[in-house]
């Protein structure tokens, strides 16, 4: 592989018929500009130049290689003028609640790549407060998550909502019931989903009924949270956007509490940026659908 410095200080040597000269015009020094040629002559396996003290002039195989050098030269020339006038691509920053899906996440990005378009996606996950942080420090131009009643500042955009059921494995003797009563599962080992942004008002609300669960596991990760309870070994309480036909997902009595998912901008992004981002489209499009 031949390095373009070389090709540099061929043409440079070729042009003006010196040593000298031509290293000042690739401002190098002159030790520097012969090393260059002599590797240049040691990859090709020919002599570019015959060298006498009062001139340099090409040797036959030198000029055949000039043609050629001169060529490689302007095409690379070209491609660095026309990427310099290429558009570059938009750049939009996406945080992601922790507690969305992985599948649905997965399934926006799939189309968002089948698109063919030249938004490029920046994505960062993140806990509620993680994301408003970022959102208030101009870090994310958007973010995918829950809506709050103190989240005016970043325009909230509701896309859906959802409630928090309990999560029970196909074989538990609940799974068929159309409602649970807390006092139900009180022998039941439970998994801790402790990133959940719900946690603080589900165990004050099992705590008031008396309920209080031996854990079978306590993470921050939804896939083995579901993995714990398809295998038999608890249950657990989550969002109904986490149901498959794997797990059963049963309502709790007089626990109503739900979640809205929704976009929040960034206070001072400009609307008009997201006006025709694709991956806007596509989330805006899939909660719709579901």
């Amino acid at each position: 592989m031949i390095d373009r410095y070389m090709l540099r200080y061929f043409l440079a040597v070729a042009e003006t018929g010196n040593f000298s000269r031509a290293a000042r015009i690739v401002a190098v020094t002159q030790p520097t500009l012969s090393a260059g040629i002599a590797k240049l002559e040691r990859q090709l396996g020919a002599r570019l130049f015959d060298r006498d003290k009062r001139r340099v002039a090409l040797t036959p195989a030198g000029a055949r290689f000039l043609a050629r050098a001169r060529r490689i030269a302007e095409e690379y020339d070209l491609a660095l003028q026309e990427l310099g006038h290429a558009p570059q691509p938009r750049v939009l920053r996406v945080g992601v609640l922790s507690t969305i899906p992985t599948a649905t996440i997965e399934a926006l990005l799939t189309r968002h790549h089948e698109s063919g378009g030249d938004e490029t996606l920046e994505m960062l996950e993140g806990s509620e407060r993680d994301l408003a942080e970022r959102l208030d420090r101009g870090r994310l131009d958007l973010a995918l998550g829950a809506v709050r009643p103190h989240h005016g500042r970043f325009r909230p955009e509701p896309l859906a909502s959802e409630r928090y059921l309990m999560v029970l494995p196909h074989e538990h003797p609940l799974a068929t019931a159309p409602l649970l009563d807390p006092e139900q599962l009180a022998s039941d080992p439970m998994v801790l989903r402790r990133h959940c942004e719900a946690l603080p008002e589900i165990n004050r609300f099992f705590t008031a009924r008396g309920v209080r669960p031996r854990f079978v596991l306590k993470t921050t990760s939804d896939e083995r949270a579901l993995a714990v309870i398809r295998a038999g070994l608890g249950v657990g309480m989550m969002p109904e956007c986490f149901a498959d036909a794997r797990i059963r997902m049963v309502p709790v009595r007089d626990f109503q509490l739900a979640r809205t998912i929704g976009l929040l901008h960034a206070p001072g992004l400009d609307p008009a940026t997201l006006a025709d981002s694709p991956f806007v489209a596509l989330v805006r499009a899939a909660y719709a659908e579901a």
